[in-house]
């Protein structure tokens, strides 16, 4: 892994003031950069919920109803929903693999 110059400079000063490894403060940081991909995931999903109930009700609602020629906003919800779902399993896989 090639760092910056600046990156490099704050790890030194980094491990000056802290007792801990580059390794580690890389490890702390991928950690925290997943962990923080997850909570906005579900802040998202959360959102799809209040607006759809549940990703079953959406896909329903799409069956029965179809997706407007002029808005695909249901559709698109549910690509992002998927999406978001599909995501977070690799993350809270990725995050268990890496403890």
């Amino acid at each position: 892994m090639t760092l910056t110059t600046q990156t490099q400079q704050l790890l030194a000063r980094m491990r000056e003031l802290l007792p801990v490894s580059e390794d580690d403060i890389v490890q702390r940081g991928i950690a925290e950069t997943v962990t923080a991909r997850i909570v906005d995931l579900r802040r998202r999903t959360m959102e799809l919920i209040s607006r759809h109930k549940s990703i079953e009700a959406l896909e329903k609602k799409i069956k029965v109803e179809g997706v407007s020629p002029d808005d695909h906003t249901l559709y698109t919800d549910l690509l992002e929903w998927n999406a978001a779902q599909h995501e977070l399993s690799q993350l809270a896989g990725f995050l268990g693999a890496a403890q």
